[in-house]
């Protein structure tokens, strides 16, 4: 994900690129029958590294307490289900290669859910930003059921296997 915020930058620098989380975000969303449930991380992390070749080696995680969304009770929950205490960080690592000008950039990438690791392809779009950070936004969907999570229920109905995941992360470049 970082990786794909130096391709959107004419002169991408080889380097390593940090998030600025205080302008960066992720999100989940599940659905269930009844509502959709949305939550945000104002606390993501990470680095990209850009090899003088392209390669792009990315790793970005948060801490899964810091999703909030809003109800108290509904986070409260989460963090059982996910077992927070034995699993505290929501992590994605993912190789790329970045060719000049581009503005979208395709990971291969794994996340580690719940401590569950599964494939985790994403497309990302690059926006080169005034100040010379990057702009990188991009979304995908984990199944529950494969990383060992309890769907919770609600009138004995339980939430949609999909998750969706959204990013939008600000990168800083080498100085």
């Amino acid at each position: 994900m970082l990786i794909a915020l130096i391709l959107a930058s004419a002169a991408a620098a080889p380097g390593t690129w940090t998030v600025d989380s205080a302008q960066s975000a992720l999100r989940y969303a599940v659905n269930h029958k009844l509502h959709k449930v949305d939550a945000t991380s104002k606390e993501a992390e990470g680095k990209a590294v850009v090899r003088p070749d392209g390669t792009l080696m990315v790793e970005v995680r948060a801490p899964v307490a810091s999703l909030k969304s809003g109800d108290c009770n509904r986070d409260e929950h989460m963090l059982e289900v996910m077992n927070v205490c034995a699993h505290p960080f929501v992590v994605f690592k993912g190789l790329g290669h970045l060719a000049h000008g581009d503005a979208q950039l395709q990971l291969q990438g794994q996340i580690e859910l719940h401590g569950v690791k599964a494939p985790a392809p994403v497309s990302l779009s690059l926006e080169a930003q005034p100040d010379g950070s990057l702009r990188v936004k991009g979304s995908f969907d984990v199944s529950l059921d494969a990383h060992g999570i309890e769907r919770p229920s609600l009138l004995f109905a339980k939430v949609d296997d999909a998750c969706r995941i959204e990013v939008d992360l600000l990168l800083r470049g080498p100085k």
